[in-house]
């Protein structure tokens, strides 16, 4: 396993990001690079300093002993991403899963957790949940919601590659290890239906169905969801493309996911890696492990005390070598999940429980509609209009689709879904105020809005957030009005549940008041960053219909 990750890794550093666009590497193949010492990168380094966390704290690790073991063991050199922005929180005293969740890492979306604990899925041989739940936990150091999908079903398909050599299938159970509703289940049933319906018509093309996930994933049909190479979905969907049309074969396989293009060092690693574990050391192609090329010397270039905690960087250490200590992990798991290890003469027989169906994390379906007054308001006939200091009504870019900020979600963290922005290229066109409102047909009575702050776009990608200055996607400072008789006021009795904070994504603020009528219900407040420009996820509102019995009136009070 680690070898396959290692030549699938130098196999494609030499294109990495450079066909990320609508067409793949034109090349029929690319050259190996096999190596004597083979110098470790962030798609095993960070595995590597995972592997020292579970020897030294044990499966039970808590949030502070990985903390405490990624500050000692790491530096700025060799991180990037997600895997970047999390260190520097743990400087600043956060701990997994804070410097992972969308709240604090700009960089949530990326491939980070799902390169960096593929070890974890290896270390649980015939054991899916172990390795989803530990997946899981490790993946959340960096990630949210789909990207941590995307490492748990990359952890279940190594786990079960010890006993099932069919890569189709490896997929299916791979799938049915993550929530439907997560957009990384979205891109793998896609990219396997694609790939179901070449078999059927009997010509395999890869090309063709790397079109089909290009298409759907960052060109036209992609609702403008993709980010950028390092993406986790965009990567996921190349992964499982490349192990379904390599057809178990190491070298294919490998050379598919290189030329398949986008973090194409990090994609043939995960696949490499998986069929390390179904052919063994032995199954792998001659050529690519012969000894007078391919050495056992795993160099650390970047994560400092290890494996030797006295001494200085580089370090070396044998593949051999991490080999016995994931095995030892591996007995150990296997013990604390009901097996049992006995003697046969000369070898060690492990006993592994057969797996249960993995319980898949809690689904989180997109709603069906908006909640609160707006539902009431539909549900009687009365329209309700959202407008904003800059208005754009294309529902197939989700930056663009003003009537989604009522549509009721509120959590983009497993459909993957970019919050509405106001962005305005000329400086010139920019509004003064930045503003969302909901508009009323008829009059109703407001009682309370909660607004779902949307994210923080960053300007430089490997760059601190807290040292970055966003083009934008925050209020400076933030007013609720509602409007009566073509006047917005603020109304009386306003309370706040927490204040804006420059440096946090994804708040959701309520504000409450003294029930108020109008027809018409906003934000508004100084849009922030260097394009000065704000994101809302949702506008939700609470009160009743004027028609209600039991409703009151309190007229709102002037500005």
């Amino acid at each position: 396993m680690w070898l396959g990750q290692l030549v699938g890794n130098a196999a494609g550093r030499a294109t990495e990001g450079l066909y990320n666009g609508s067409s793949p590497n034109p090349d029929d193949s690319v050259p190996w690079q096999i190596k004597q010492i083979w110098d470790a990168d962030d798609d095993t380094d960070v595995e590597y300093i995972a592997l020292h966390t579970l020897f030294a704290c044990g499966f039970d690790c808590n949030s502070d002993q990985i903390a405490d073991d990624w500050t000692t063991h790491m530096t700025a050199d060799g991180i990037y991403v997600a895997n970047k922005q999390a260190w520097r929180l743990m400087l600043d005293g956060h701990t997994p899963p804070e410097t992972g969740s969308r709240t604090y890492n700009q960089h949530c979306y990326s491939i980070d957790s799902q390169i960096c604990t593929e070890i974890l899925g290896a270390v649980s041989p015939g054991l899916p949940q172990a390795a989803v739940d530990l997946a899981g936990k490790f993946g959340r150091i960096t990630n949210e919601g789909f990207a941590v999908h995307a490492a748990q079903f990359y952890a279940a398909m190594y786990a079960q590659a010890f006993f099932e050599p069919n890569v189709v299938e490896l997929v299916s159970r791979g799938l049915e290890a993550i929530p439907a509703s997560s957009r990384t289940a979205a891109v793998v049933r896609d990219v396997l239906g694609w790939y179901t319906d070449d078999v059927n018509d009997g010509s395999l093309d890869w090309r063709a169905t790397r079109e089909r996930l290009y298409d759907n994933y960052q060109g036209a049909d992609s609702f403008g969801r993709y980010y950028n190479w390092v993406e986790s979905t965009i990567n996921t969907g190349a992964t499982v493309l490349a192990l379904l049309y390599g057809g178990g074969d190491f070298k294919q396989t490998v050379q598919i996911a290189v030329l398949a293009g986008w973090d194409c060092d990090c994609n043939p690693a995960t696949a490499g890696g998986l069929l390390g574990i179904i052919h063994g050391f032995t199954g792998l192609p001659s050529d690519l492990t012969d000894p007078n090329v391919c050495g056992d010397v795993y160099q650390n270039v970047s994560r400092p005390g290890l494996p030797v905690a006295s001494a200085l960087l580089p370090q070396s250490d044998t593949i051999s070598g991490i080999a016995i200590h994931m095995l030892l992990l591996a007995n150990e798991n296997v013990l604390r999940n009901g097996g049992s290890l006995t003697s046969d003469g000369n070898d060690v027989v492990l006993l592994i429980p057969e797996a249960d169906a993995v319980a898949v994390e809690f689904e989180k379906p997109d709603p069906n509609g908006p909640f609160g007054l707006v539902a009431k308001a539909l549900a009687a006939g009365i329209t309700v209009t959202p407008t904003a200091s800059v208005q754009r009504y294309n529902s197939k870019l989700d930056r663009n689709n003003l009537p989604s900020i009522l549509d009721g979600v509120t959590d983009n963290s497993y459909n993957g879904r970019k919050p509405y922005y106001t962005y305005v290229s000329d400086a010139n066109d920019r509004p003064v105020a930045d503003w969302y409102a909901l508009s009323f047909s008829e009059e109703v009575q407001f009682s309370e809005l909660t607004f779902h702050e949307g994210d923080v776009v960053w300007s430089k990608l490997n760059t601190y957030y807290r040292e970055d200055e966003p083009l934008g996607g925050y209020f400076e400072n933030l007013a609720v009005q509602i409007r009566r008789d073509g006047q917005y006021r603020e109304p009386a009795g306003l309370t706040v549940s927490e204040d804006l904070d420059r440096f946090r994504m994804y708040q959701a603020i309520t504000f409450r008041f003294a029930p108020t009528i109008g027809d018409a219900i906003r934000i508004v407040g100084t849009a922030g960053g260097s394009k000065r420009f704000t994101t809302i996820l949702e506008l939700e509102v609470e009160g009743d219909l004027c028609e209600d019995p039991n409703a009151t009136t309190i007229d709102a009070t002037d500005q």
